[in-house]
């Protein structure tokens, strides 16, 4: 599976989830007037889900990017060392 792929279905998660939540909270206040416990926990939960597939993502691929800078830097000062 392509990384272009991964990224899209995490995106498209996080964002069903974060559209539900906020459905949920419309519906609950227009029907009864008042939010509830079981709609909030929903709420909530669905948009810690959402918060982590985003910010889980992010903070992969900078870890991954300075690895991967990292290593290029090293393998620049082995072969100006092997060069002299």
């Amino acid at each position: 599976m392509k990384q272009n792929t991964k990224d899209w279905i995490r995106h498209s998660a996080a964002i069903l989830l974060i559209a539900s939540s906020v459905a949920m909270a419309f519906i609950c206040l227009f029907i009864t007037l008042d939010i509830g416990g079981g709609p909030l926990t929903y709420i909530g939960e669905s948009l810690s889900a959402a918060l982590a597939l985003f910010g889980i993502g992010v903070f992969a691929d900078g870890k991954l990017k300075d690895i991967r800078q990292d290593l290029m830097i090293r393998y620049e000062n082995d072969r100006k060392k092997e060069e002299e």
